[in-house]
């Protein structure tokens, strides 16, 4: 290996030697710019939150070359329905910066939607090597995106069996989703004070997504593909649990069919609810 990395040096010195040799490059210096060099500052906020009583958010726009008074266009673009953005922004007559409020019609935005919006110099003003574009992102959200609707009863057969544990039965918080009937929430099952694993568990929150829109294939998180962290360490790294198959809801209670989840762990990963006894059981929910 040393020989190696010796030739290879020696290669490099040599190739670096040869270049040197060559004609020269005429250096072309880039055009000089003749305008104010307005830019907007690479620490300038552009995640917002909304609700119904927000009014202007402001960002900051500055100028390089600070002289009289000018007045500088803006463009807009992106979900520009959504907000009041002024054309222009006038610099102060010696002013390095200036504001631009950004106004959010919140009458006409929608619940838990993310809106966004980018403004844009008038080249005129601008500068090919300062940042000449600002985006923004904008969450609206008016009221809860999940109500609990008490405690339901969570039946494990993953990890508790993996160790050759039964299979435990506890109260556990669920919610759902404000816009989006069958769309639930666990809080923090493993984690959370009735839970048998509790003392096992690293995470002190843990939301787990469990999506019952469709009652013949519920899924956990965004995609069926994601399943779900425990937060539960009992020696062999942090336990999480995906998919070999749908589960359905049906009578109050969401199950799973034999080995239809699996369990892995830095060990590999496992077969579970072999004995069919996972169950998320909304049946009988207690405030």
């Amino acid at each position: 290996m040393k020989f190696n990395k010796i030739f290879s040096i020696l290669g490099l010195t040599a190739a670096m030697a040869f270049t040197a040799c060559t004609d020269s490059v005429e250096y072309t210096p880039a055009p000089q710019e003749e305008t104010p060099g307005v830019y907007f500052p690479d620490v300038e906020i552009s995640d917002f939150a909304l609700d119904a009583n927000s009014t202007a958010q402001v960002i900051t726009i500055s100028r390089k070359e600070v002289g009289g008074e000018v007045t500088v266009g803006i463009t807009a673009t992106g979900d520009t329905d959504k907000f009041s953005v002024p054309a222009s922004v006038t610099f102060a007559g010696g002013a390095e910066t200036a504001v631009i409020n950004i106004t959010p019609l919140v009458d006409q935005m929608v619940d838990f939607t993310t809106y966004k919006l980018a403004l844009t110099i008038a080249p005129e003003y601008s500068s090919d090597y300062l940042v000449n574009t600002w985006e923004g992102t904008f969450v609206y959200a008016n009221s809860k995106e999940w109500v609990s609707l008490g405690m339901c009863v969570y039946t494990d057969d993953m990890v508790g069996p993996l160790f050759s544990n039964p299979c435990f039965s506890w109260e556990v918080e669920i919610e759902e989703h404000t816009n989006t009937p069958g769309l639930y929430r666990l809080v923090n099952p493993y984690g959370c004070e009735d839970s048998p694993f509790a003392r096992y568990c690293k995470l002190e929150e843990n939301y787990i997504i469990v999506d019952a829109t469709n009652p013949a294939k519920v899924f956990f998180g965004e995609d069926p593909n994601d399943g779900f962290t425990t937060g539960v360490d009992m020696g062999y790294g942090i336990m999480t649990i995906g998919l070999q198959a749908f589960g359905t809801y049906a009578d109050g209670k969401i199950t799973w069919p034999v080995k239809g989840l699996a369990i892995f762990d830095d060990d590999g990963g496992y077969y579970a609810n072999q004995s069919g006894k996972f169950c998320i059981d909304l049946s009988d929910l207690v405030d």
